[in-house]
């Protein structure tokens, strides 16, 4: 699903009124329906016993809320309408569907600059479509600042955002956030826009949900875009690339090598070698400090377990790159940052920089790379790094002002040293080479828990190991990772998820793919 400019939603907006040969405010009354349909459809919404406030703007946004309090007060709410009047320009569609609200007896009030604020009942339900997407300058009048600050303060049952939180940006970063109307639900139209991604806006976000308004899938395909968010259809087409045939055997499936662990990590290591068996790889060598031989052969009797010499911690990793059929390395799962497991990690990636072996690199072995940055020159193209924010951070050597800032870096960095890299975290980001950022669309804040990243690289890899390109392997692994996880969350919660929980759900995330297929 592609992440649009405002300037491409406008033309979306405006090929869909012509294709259909509709007019705009049929376009607004539709978006309108289906937001109204969402809110009847959730029996959380009790429409006909608690009361609606409606604050519109006088743009587009403001005639899809008058068209929505049309609908609520048909079916039986209680509706109040306020028309927020920041500026004397009407859009055209509103004038009109003011116009006629006026027939259907609906009752408004103005706020007006320097009037007393409206008392609003907090037993109620607030629609907020003051603003639209198009709002990209900040609101500089000290009365409506404090308005929307009174409005924010107030604890309304739920405030329903209509496509975008009033005042929220869409393409650059907002510097004073007590700008924003703060949502429980955002009802966005169509696709994501994204800011709904980024972690700095999720408290006026709250959670956000699609609305069909019926755009044109022949003009979509026609956009160019950087952006993505990664849907079930983009899974469906990845998996059918590779499903498994009746005569195949292990070695279709590919050789992984995982390289990690240290005294007391070791199960990082273990987590990410059984995610990825679970994820379908043929063969699993596994690589680590004498210390983890026989917790990793007792637990994991389908991997090949090789041993460093020293107990505690690598110190040589000693691999045969020439004559062994190695398919993917994954590194870096509880490594740590022993000096002589630093020797070791950079001594390896010396030896793999003529090599067109896919790797995965995690953990200690980022942390490595950002204690000698010239390392990133090394690094064979397509290249995957699995940083969480602090990790990315210390290979930026700078912080980030902003989220925007921080997609920025991001592309810059995977451009600069034509690697991929996941930035963990809600809606993990994948950043290419060329430029594009993928976002996730799976996965849940019960996620965040110890072992989580370490179950993501061993996907990666094996997926890698399967033949998988590393952009592939990048968005599936995600997707499946955060599908596991959703799946975890319904029969555990979201507070009861540990890691291992989401490598016993690879399988059941897998089914739920076929299922689609």
């Amino acid at each position: 699903m592609k992440i649009l400019s405002l300037n491409q939603i406008r033309k979306a907006d405006q090929y869909c009124i012509d294709s259909e040969s509709i007019s705009s405010i049929q376009l607004m009354e539709r978006a309108a329906k289906n937001c109204f349909n969402w809110i009847i459809r959730h029996k959380y919404f009790q429409v006909k016993k608690i009361p609606f406030i409606v604050l519109v703007g006088n743009g587009n946004n403001g005639g899809d809320g008058l068209f929505l309090s049309e609908m609520l007060r048909s079916y039986g709410a209680t509706v109040s309408v306020y028309i927020v009047n920041i500026s004397n320009h009407f859009s055209n569609e509103f004038f009109i569907k003011k116009n006629q609200i006026l027939q259907h007896k609906i009752n408004y009030q103005k706020i007006n600059e320097n009037e007393e604020f409206p008392i609003l009942n907090e037993k109620s339900y607030l629609i907020d479509a003051i603003f639209g997407i198009g709002f990209n300058r900040p609101i500089n009048n000290k009365y409506w600042k404090s308005f929307f600050h009174y409005i924010n303060k107030k604890k309304f049952k739920s405030v329903i955002s209509i496509d975008i939180p009033s005042g929220l940006f869409i393409e650059k970063d907002n510097e004073n956030f007590e700008e924003i109307i703060k949502a429980t639900h955002t009802l966005t139209f169509q696709i994501p826009k994204l800011p709904l991604l980024l972690p700095n806006y999720e408290d006026y976000i709250g959670k956000w949900y699609l609305i069909n308004i019926g755009w044109k899938d022949d003009f979509i395909q026609k956009i160019q875009t950087d952006n993505f968010y990664i849907d079930n259809m983009c899974i469906h087409a990845i998996y059918k690339k590779k499903r498994r045939k009746k005569f195949s055997h292990k070695g279709n499936y590919g050789h992984g090598i995982i390289v990690g662990g240290s005294f007391g990590m070791i199960g990082s290591v273990i987590l990410s070698a059984i995610a990825s068996f679970r994820t379908g790889i043929g063969k699993l060598s596994i690589y680590v400090p004498n210390c983890g031989y026989e917790m990793i052969q007792n637990t994991l009797p389908e991997a090949i377990v090789n041993t460093d010499k020293n107990k505690h911690w690598i110190s040589n990793i000693d691999l045969d790159l020439d004559n062994e059929n190695i398919n993917a390395i994954g590194i870096g799962m509880g490594i740590g940052f022993h000096p002589k497991t630093r020797y070791a990690v950079e001594s390896l990636l010396l030896k793999l920089k003529n090599k067109k072996i896919p790797m995965v690199i995690d953990a200690d072995a980022i942390n490595i790379l950002s204690h000698k940055l010239e390392l990133l020159d090394i690094l064979p193209e397509g290249t995957i790094l699995t940083p969480h924010p602090k990790e990315f951070q210390r290979l930026l050597c700078i912080s980030w002002k902003n989220d925007y800032e921080k997609l920025f870096f991001l592309k810059k960095m995977s451009i600069k040293y034509k690697i991929f890299i996941v930035l963990k975290g809600a809606h993990s980001v994948i950043s290419t080479p060329i430029g594009h950022l993928y976002f996730n669309s799976t996965g849940n804040a019960g996620m965040s828990t110890a072992g989580s990243g370490d179950v993501l690289t061993g996907m990666i890899m094996s997926l890698l190991s399967q033949g998988y390109s590393s952009k592939e392997s990048c968005i599936m692994g995600v997707y499946l990772h955060g599908l596991a996880g959703d799946i975890a969350s319904k029969k555990l919660s979201q507070e009861a998820i540990i890691a291992n929980d989401i490598v016993n759900h690879i399988g059941k995330a897998y089914l739920q793919i076929k299922i689609w297929n």
